[in-house]
């Protein structure tokens, strides 16, 4: 939970001490991409995360570990980052070495199809360089922010069109104009040009 009173101190247990995470919005972004990367196997996957998470890229720390091991730090880190998550978006492991989507509805965000409207949306609401503060923002910070982005802001705007029941829309028109922007902005549709090599944004 974000909590103004409460230090941001990112630390997870391993063996009975005390290690940090690094908690940056990018390098989450970095460790969650890992579980896209369909070339490699469940366990390789964990690992990349985990390594990208604990700065522990040479693996000194993990390659001390058994399976198991890696498996329940992953869910200790998956709960911080859930802690804020991104809209209706939170991650779990379920039981696997990866992090699965957990939704209600249909996907709202994607962190890679959507990076130039959050960039323009975080520059309009807040006056917020996110390529500046790669490194830098708190995941905790740039969750409450991404979730709190105004009415006026595109990317809040494509947000509201991709939840949108269009069943609970009476008028015909509303519902072909709401349709047709649902297309637009689908991230599925999206997906797959990035998949054939096409021009996602147009």
């Amino acid at each position: 939970m974000f909590k103004l009173n409460d230090p941001l101190d990112d630390r997870v247990m391993i063996n009975g001490e005390e290690h940090p995470i690094y908690m940056a919005f990018d390098n989450v972004m970095n460790a969650l991409e890992a579980f896209e990367d369909k070339e490699l196997s469940e366990a390789d996957r964990l690992y990349v995360f985990l390594g990208t998470m604990l700065h522990d890229y040479g693996g000194d720390l993990l390659d001390t570990l058994d399976f198991e091991t890696q498996v329940d730090i992953g869910k200790q880190i998956i709960e911080q980052i859930n802690s804020e998550p991104i809209e209706n978006q939170p991650v779990d492991l379920n039981g696997d070495p990866m992090p699965q989507p957990k939704r209600d509805g249909p996907q709202l965000v994607s962190f890679l199809l959507d990076a130039k409207y959050i960039y323009a949306a975080f520059m309009q609401a807040y006056g917020i360089d996110l390529i500046e503060q790669q490194g830098s923002l708190h995941w905790a910070k740039f969750s409450a922010l991404i979730n709190a982005l105004p009415d006026n802001t595109l990317m809040r705007q494509i947000i509201d069109i991709r939840k949108t029941n269009l069943n609970e829309i009476k008028d015909k028109d509303e519902k072909k104009r709401i349709r047709k922007l649902q297309q637009q902005f689908s991230l599925d549709n999206k997906a797959d040009s990035e998949e054939e090599g096409g021009d996602t944004y147009g």
